[in-house]
């Protein structure tokens, strides 16, 4: 078994020690899945198909359809199925010059960066767009449900490094650099290097990093930038003017850095694609690529199979036998925490206290493995200690440390709720890989065979009374048949002799659970169904 080798974190030597980390990647023609595990756990999961290529970081000329002052807004054909939709806030106030500004999640803005954006608010969506106009617009959101792709009209474009914002006139360093004296040196090195009149956000992977090695990732970005300016100019609307990386390589670019160990890859294409990248952005990385050749698929390997199954299940449980049940909705996801088989061998409040710890920890986990956003509120089991709530609190904090998606943990109520947020970029995993049950339609439920059985006994009453044939033919599913069978054997006989009919009953194993039909045996025509 391959041992792990833990490392301190740059805080400090006696700080939390930092997970062993690898990455998986499976390619094949129709599908490339790139796994983030720790300590042999999935924690997040890549995934890209042939037939749903991602739109997020694409770079679009499209054409305004349609603007709506009232929710301040306006949709944008880009040439896709749906029109992205463009906010008031995401738009500047010259387009032509592409003279504004950008949002960047992982960015910590200036004070002077704030008001601006508030201004931009206040201008009035109808004075700055016009139906059949040409507009230069990015993807920040994958479409979700009905709604189309959030669009954006602050360009960025990401860098391994930094991000470069070629529409506006600002420098920032990310939140999650937390030394001082390092977050002043990088500013000073955004300054000698951005662009006249553009902007750079010094991302994470930039910390410790020289001008050089910044600069380069400029001078790249840059030259991407001209190529985009030209495609806009030469172009004619709706089309695309740039396209994000590959998934494997958005890997490399995003995720694959110093804390990584290993990086596993099946494909010897894309092996070598990221070798070559890495020449370039950061070759020290190199050795720790290994190409796999062996016979069980990689995935299944590392049991990751079992594992993406199990990030579809509500249910989760925790080391100590408590387990968390996950509900997804549209306006939010609530969790709930409770004890299950755990009871302790101490009082009830250490036993409520270690099950919530370790919710703590796994509900962070879930939600970067199964990449939920949005407003989430935790039910953890109540605690009377006002101590062991802050320790609660403090630790779903420190739980959250290696998202890279914006977390904002906003406290906890007096019934033990845990309100937070997390910011949503695309599809969560299972609306990914699912689609909605046909029997409940997302529902969760479906009629009982009870509620069907007598159900379909009024209809079959009310068709014997109303209707002159002679013999009428039931049809449902065979367990609901069973149960008037078993719970109502006098029920078909008594209707039978009441209105002198005689009643066939069918049941099929293809029909829908609630499903049943009424029928005249003779001529087949369908007198009822539900």
């Amino acid at each position: 078994m391959r041992k792990y080798r833990r490392k301190a974190t740059s805080k400090s030597s006696k700080g939390p020690v930092e997970p062993h980390r690898e990455l998986v990647a499976s390619v094949d023609l129709r599908e490339v899945r790139v796994a983030l595990l720790e300590e042999g756990k999935l924690t997040e999961l890549f995934i890209e198909r042939t037939v749903e290529r991602r739109l997020v970081g694409n770079v679009y000329k499209g054409i305004v359809k349609s603007v709506i002052p009232g929710i301040e807004a306006a949709f944008i054909d880009v040439g896709t199925e749906k029109n992205g939709f463009l906010y008031v806030a995401d738009v500047t106030d010259n387009i032509d010059d592409f003279d504004e500004d950008v949002d960047e999640g992982d960015v910590e803005e200036d004070e002077e960066f704030r008001p601006h954006r508030r201004r931009k608010r206040r201008t009035r969506i109808e004075d700055m767009l016009k139906r059949g106009q040409e507009i230069m617009v990015q993807v920040v959101k994958e479409p979700m449900g009905q709604k189309g792709m959030r669009l954006t009209n602050y360009i960025s474009l990401p860098g391994r490094y930094l991000v470069l914002m070629p529409t506006v006139r600002h420098r920032g360093v990310s939140r999650k650099i937390g030394d001082e004296k390092e977050r002043d040196r990088l500013r000073k090195i955004a300054a000698k290097i951005c662009p006249p009149g553009q902007g750079v956000i010094v991302r994470t992977a930039g910390e410790g990093k020289g001008k050089e090695e910044l600069e380069a990732d400029v001078k790249y970005l840059t030259s991407l930038w001209q190529k985009i300016i030209r495609r806009m100019e030469s172009m004619s609307a709706p089309s695309i003017l740039h396209r994000d990386l590959g998934q494997v390589a958005r890997v490399v670019r995003d995720v694959f850095n110093d804390e990584i160990e290993r990086f596993v890859i099946d494909s010897k294409p894309d092996y070598d694609t990221v070798l070559n990248l890495l020449e370039n952005l950061a070759p020290h990385l190199k050795p720790r690529v290994e190409l796999y050749r062996g016979g069980v698929p990689l995935f299944e390997k590392n049991d990751l199979e079992n594992q993406i199954e199990k990030a579809l299940h509500k249910k989760v449980w925790l080391p100590s036998g408590g387990y968390i049940v996950i509900d997804q909705s549209e306006a939010l996801t609530t969790i709930d925490v409770n004890t299950g088989k755990f009871t302790g061998k101490r009082k009830l409040e250490d036993t409520v206290f270690k099950t919530n710890m370790e919710a703590a920890r796994e509900i962070a986990r879930q939600l970067r493995l199964r990449d939920i956003g949005g407003i989430i509120l935790s039910d953890f089991i109540d605690m009377e200690k006002a101590t062991n709530r802050q320790k609660l609190l403090n630790e779903v904090q420190e739980a959250f440390r290696a998202d890279r998606s914006k977390v904002y943990v906003l406290g906890m109520t007096e019934l033990g709720l845990v309100q937070m947020t997390r910011k949503r970029v695309k599809l969560s995993l299972t609306p990914s890989l699912c689609e909605l049950c046909p029997y409940c339609e997302g529902t969760g439920w479906v009629k009982s065979t009870t509620t069907t059985m007598l159900q379909m006994l009024r209809q079959l009453e009310k068709q014997c009374r109303e209707n002159g044939h002679d013999s009428l033919t039931l049809t449902a599913h065979k367990d609901v048949i069973e149960k008037l069978r078993i719970t109502e054997p006098e029920s078909i006989p008594a209707l039978e002799k009441k209105f002198g009919r005689r009643i066939i009953l069918n049941p099929s194993s293809d029909c829908h659970l609630e499903f049943f039909s009424i029928t005249a045996t003779r001529s087949g025509e369908v007198l009822d169904n539900a």
